[in-house]
């Protein structure tokens, strides 16, 4: 019989409810353990009431703001441990929430409340597996299934399309026919989920590592969520340097990419306004001017609409408007640096040889090559010190102040000053600024 590896405090927990004479096993941490992937949430069930647990467990901090679905919260030892009675629950009103939990002393009504049947595997380390639902053989088969009715646990709990889609993406699993087919009927309930629950289901999907399978075959789903990628799917763009219409260039090159949350989530927008941007030259050959700006405020208004972090989607939009940039020369290549910060340089880099991949085969290499070149070059002038932004600029606003410059006239010198050492017509250094610039007019 397989056999788990379990912390010490979750088998002890265990015990500890048995030995009162309760039923208990782990359910959270079971599908990821038989994975042998790492647990972050250990959680069990019981049909111990709430107060039960709480007495069984007193001598450990307790947090009971779950209490009147069944859960409490335990600090055991080293883990924390939420720890919930088998419950039923009644109709759901508004696609998250049952109109009443009532507790049940029968696993079987508890386990077939849940989601999918890969959740819905128990384990105790004397007893054994308790799998009503085939899980296991789910987990052999690599496959996503719903418990039930699948339109039925989708309209209960909306997040629950965005989970499939998740876990498909993360575990690189396949979802079920019937399941995949309820997901596609029921794609609008997205809309009625809180942004605080779509988000880090929609941002994890991303970094999963079967994300092209996912953004391939649920675009529905996903565009149900998003609507502005709905114009791009199939969206011919009439360049001989694509392959792929917009939305596939964009799954590919998401796919392409390190599973990066800012990587991935700039990849995902980069090109949403192309299909807006379209202009045709008269060879019939497709041109998108502007179009990283464009999808840049675009970006901004969608994750503003999702609630991402305010910093996240600064950043996002930043690497999203400049993901098209072509210096050549260590000048332009500065300015880059100036405008993306040092920080980010990397980050740029990697959504430049994303997109780069995804391109049509011929024009890969050349492109590649010029993407290399501004990551070398750019990495040299941050190894050498060289300087870039007014932070490494030789002089500052208070040396300007001291010499009878004031207001806005110091940003207007800073500024020129570093266009000057940056094309390399003035050395960076302290004296020879402050004396090419009292050398300039009274108002350059």
């Amino acid at each position: 019989m397989l056999t788990l590896p379990l912390p010490q405090e979750v088998t002890d927990a265990l015990a500890r409810l048995t030995d009162a004479g309760h039923e208990a096993y782990l359910v959270g941490g079971v599908r990821d353990l038989i994975l042998r992937r790492e647990v972050h949430d250990w959680d069990l069930t019981t049909s111990a009431l709430p107060d039960e647990i709480k007495a069984i467990f007193s001598d450990c901090s307790q947090n009971t703001v779950g209490e009147r679905f069944g859960t409490v919260a335990i600090h055991f030892g080293n883990v924390f441990l939420d720890i919930t009675t088998f419950r039923k629950e009644g109709e759901y009103k508004d696609h998250r929430h049952p109109g009443s939990v009532q507790f049940t002393k029968n696993l079987f009504e508890d386990l077939k409340r849940r989601d999918f049947t890969i959740n819905a595997i128990v384990y105790h380390p004397e007893r054994g597996f308790r799998d009503f639902f085939c899980g296991r053989r789910d987990l052999k088969k690599r496959l996503i299934r719903a418990i039930g009715d699948a339109d039925q646990r989708f309209r209960q709990d909306a997040v629950r399309i965005l989970r499939a889609l998740r876990f498909a993406s993360v575990l690189g699993f396949d979802i079920e026919e019937k399941t995949r087919a309820a997901i596609h009927r029921n794609k609008e309930l997205v809309l009625t989920v809180a942004p605080e629950r779509a988000l880090p289901e929609f941002t994890r999907m991303l970094c999963g590592r079967n994300i092209r399978y996912v953004l391939t075959e649920f675009a529905d789903v996903i565009g149900a969520l998003v609507p502005e990628i709905l114009p791009a799917i199939g969206f011919c763009q009439h360049s001989p340097f694509h392959q792929y219409d917009v939305w596939q260039h964009t799954v590919h090159a998401v796919a392409y990419s390190e599973p990066d949350p800012i990587t991935r989530l700039t990849l995902f927008f980069h090109d949403i306004s192309k299909p807006s941007c379209l202009t045709m030259d008269s060879t019939g050959r497709g041109h998108f001017y502007a179009h990283p700006k464009k999808s840049a405020r675009m970006a901004k208004v969608i994750m503003q609409r999702m609630k991402f972090p305010t910093r996240q989607t600064e950043l996002v939009t930043l690497l999203v408007s400049l993901h098209d940039s072509h210096p050549s020369s260590p000048a332009e290549i500065k300015r880059l640096l100036a405008a993306v910060g040092k920080e980010n340089f990397q980050t740029l880099i990697s959504v430049m040889e994303a997109d780069t991949l995804a391109h049509s085969k011929w024009s890969v290499k050349k492109r590649m090559h010029h993407v290399h070149q501004i990551r070398d070059t750019g990495n040299t002038i941050l190894k050498n010190g060289e300087c870039y932004s007014l932070e490494g600029l030789a002089v500052g606003g208070k040396d300007l102040e001291e010499r009878g410059i004031s207001g806005p006239k110091i940003g207007e010198l800073l500024r020129l000053a570093l266009n000057k050492v940056i094309d390399g017509e003035w050395k960076n250094d302290k004296i020879t600024l402050l004396t090419e610039l009292e050398k300039l007019p009274e108002n350059p």
